[in-house]
């Protein structure tokens, strides 16, 4: 049986419904982060690292840049060139100059990272069955009100 926020955090009462809300979405966010860690240490890799060969797979056969990739991430504050640097030396991507910007390196997926992306896809997407109690309708309005917050938010920075 799934318990209400309130049980699983032990807390009684939340200031209005917006404050739950955000409460609910951080607690559900960490937790399915938490689910996705469990399939990434298996293979070695982090969260972030993880992202970035989905992002170089779904670019492929073209490379991409830093700032392309860090423009994709999920986690935007993280450290992408140090990533990059740590999924290189481990021969999941490679980097090459960019003939036409020398200041900027392109880079790709390896075969090896194809690999490794290709052999964990059936536990990631396994994943999709925690979420599945919602129809895809329903999932469908998550979305939707979910991208509403995020570009109220946008909207009003814009206009400061």
């Amino acid at each position: 049986m799934v318990k209400p926020i309130e049980e699983e955090i032990h807390q009684r009462k939340f200031r209005n419904e917006y404050h739950k809300m955000k409460i609910n979405v951080v607690y559900t966010g960490n937790w399915v982060e938490s689910e996705l860690n469990k399939v990434f240490k298996k293979y070695g890799l982090s969260l972030p690292q993880y992202n970035i060969l989905r992002i170089l797979k779904g670019s492929s056969p073209n490379s991409l840049c830093l700032h392309e990739i860090k423009e994709r991430m999920l986690d935007r504050m993280s450290d992408t060139s140090r990533i990059v640097e740590r999924l290189a030396k481990a021969g999941y991507l490679e980097r090459s100059a960019n003939e036409a910007d020398r200041r900027s390196i392109n880079i790709q997926i390896t075969k090896k990272g194809f690999d490794l992306i290709n052999s964990m896809s059936n536990e990631v997407d396994a994943l999709d069955d925690d979420i599945s109690v919602l129809t895809e309708e329903e999932a469908i309005q998550l979305n939707n009100l979910l991208n509403k917050v995020r570009v109220n938010k946008r909207e009003q920075e814009v206009s400061e």
